[in-house]
């Protein structure tokens, strides 16, 4: 009787650690490898936060009404890649990462320069720009000139990024033509 009791306890405890990994296993570790499906994506639209008051990094083309520059085209890539559809929303430099936060939006291109607080708060992807060669031509001395995509800590979307997108742009040229369209120079970094 006593070894059906104990039988029962230890299959008991074994389905519920089962249970407690299965429930906090939500996002496979593939989806975080960026194999797998993502997500965190609403509606097959990837929602991207850009300043398109940044100069040739992001505007308002007055031809077309619509974002243009080395940010908006590389979301647009980025988008092509995963097969998205994509949305970009105008927001300040000061509210890019705020606005992430507040789930505006699912990520950010912009010159949010990587820095140890940023890596800290967010999640990102290996830095696919540095901006330190064209500066004069962004209008301000930036102190962190390395860009990354952020995305909110721990999201599955942000290693997508990098391994289904960025990483194929950049081995590509893709990304350096973009940068020589709107900045008269590569940026990209070669790695």
């Amino acid at each position: 009787m006593k070894k059906n009791k104990i039988c029962r306890m230890v299959c008991a405890l074994a389905a519920a650690v089962l249970t407690a990994a299965a429930l906090t296993g939500c996002g496979t570790p593939k989806d975080c490898e960026g194999e797998g499906k993502i997500t965190t994506i609403e509606k097959g639209v990837l929602k991207v936060g850009i300043n398109l008051k940044d100069g040739s990094m992001g505007y308002v083309d007055e031809n077309t009404a619509k974002p243009a520059g080395f940010a908006p085209d590389t979301a647009a890539k980025v988008a092509e890649k995963l097969g998205l559809s994509l949305e970009i929303i105008d927001t300040t430099e000061e509210n890019l990462l705020n606005s992430l936060d507040a789930d505006l939006y699912d990520c950010v291109i912009s010159t949010v320069g990587i820095t140890e607080w940023n890596k800290e708060h967010y999640s990102a992807t290996k830095a696919y720009a540095d901006v330190s060669s064209v500066q004069d031509k962004l209008g301000e001395k930036a102190e962190y000139t390395k860009l990354a995509v952020f995305g909110k800590k721990g999201s599955c979307l942000i290693p997508a990024i990098q391994n289904q997108a960025l990483s194929p742009l950049i081995k590509d040229g893709t990304l350096s033509e973009i940068s020589k369209k709107y900045l008269e120079k590569d940026i990209i970094i070669k790695k």
